[in-house]
């Protein structure tokens, strides 16, 4: 009995696999009519909105957090100990620290 030409993957398949689907219904309105299928999209829609907020809620609280930071530490620094040190160590001056 002969082999099927499908049955051995060619060599340029390299054993990688993947399966790709998609669905598009076709009758509108079926969603509205179907309470179960309607439940099932209302779910996923509330799923989605929570994720968003949340996101948005994590991105407003680390941007007010840069803005604190920023505020707190930075903005109000008269001078930079650190900078400084490193300028006085390049241009061979004493630490007017000391």
């Amino acid at each position: 009995m002969a082999k099927s030409p499908n049955t051995t993957p060619s060599d340029d398949d390299n054993n990688n696999w993947s399966l790709r689907a998609s669905y598009e219904y076709k009758y509108p309105g079926w969603v509205q009519s179907n309470p179960f299928v309607s439940a099932i999209f209302d779910a996923v829609e509330q799923e989605e909105q929570k994720k968003r907020k949340e996101q948005e809620i994590e991105l407003a609280n680390e941007l007010a957090w840069l803005d604190y930071v920023e505020s707190e530490f930075i903005q109000d620094m008269l001078t930079y100990p650190d900078a400084e040190a490193i300028i006085n160590k390049i241009t061979n001056k004493e630490d007017p620290s000391v």
